[in-house]
């Protein structure tokens, strides 16, 4: 990534002003002096100002989103949406319906963004569901086998059967799909939550709450991507 472009997203400048301060001999860059806008680094490079290091920006952040918010960043009509607490050069990896609760991604990573939403990487999103009616075992052949849709077929793995509440793991995130199918397959949803994605659990945050990931979280998150890219890269004609 270029250094200005670095510079930019790290901190409060804007990159013209990046620019300035690396032409003016400003800039190190892991010790060494910096002088070229359109140098390519490392996007987590060390990166000193006047010999103070610029601090890394956080990449991905967990967000408890409450019921009641749009998962957008700016509704016309004043509504409440997860744009009001996005960070700077953060956006949202997937989106939750207004009435579903639960865990969303804000990242800045493009690269990681795309890897985590692309269809054909089959990222497991893992839901609660609190349903109508009593659901039994016959729910979990069901959803295994698919339940017609208005978006199509739609198959969910279940997880457990709690009294009312199911708990299941879809591969897409088509809009509303498992609404859809438990209404199709008879148990229309009363409240629905997701734990999960990817890799990455909702843990113990609170509802309304935003917080990093740990670099914990960071290795894991790393490694997934770096593995779904392993498992999904595309065949040459010289391996063919």
């Amino acid at each position: 990534m270029r250094i200005d472009r670095i510079i930019a997203q790290r901190g409060e400048y804007s990159r013209k002003i990046a620019m300035k301060m690396v032409r003016r001999g400003r800039v190190e860059v892991e010790g060494v002096s910096c002088t070229d806008p359109k140098s390519h680094f490392p996007e987590n490079a060390h990166v000193c100002i006047d010999g103070y290091e610029l601090p890394q920006r956080v990449r991905v952040y967990v967000y408890h989103k409450p019921p009641g918010v749009l998962s957008t960043s700016f509704d016309s009509m004043g509504r409440p949406c997860v744009g009001d607490l996005l960070p700077i050069h953060h956006h949202l990896v997937g989106r939750l319906d207004m009435e579903t609760r639960g865990l969303l991604l804000l990242s800045m990573d493009g690269h990681l963004t795309q890897a985590l939403l692309h269809p054909k990487r089959e990222v497991e999103r893992e839901y609660c569901a609190w349903v109508e009616g009593d659901p039994d075992i016959d729910l979990i052949e069901t959803l295994r086998n698919g339940v017609e849709t208005s978006l199509g077929l739609a198959k969910a793995k279940v997880l457990s059967i709690e009294g009312n509440c199911v708990r299941l793991v879809v591969t897409e995130g088509r809009n509303r799909i498992v609404r859809r199918m438990l209404h199709n397959a008879g148990h229309s949803v009363l409240d629905l939550m997701r734990v999960r994605f990817g890799p990455i659990e909702l843990g113990d945050i609170e509802e309304g709450m935003m917080r990093p990931i740990t670099a914990t979280q960071e290795d894991i998150l790393n490694a997934f991507i770096h593995g779904l890219r392993a498992v999904k890269q595309p065949i040459s004609k010289k391996e063919k």
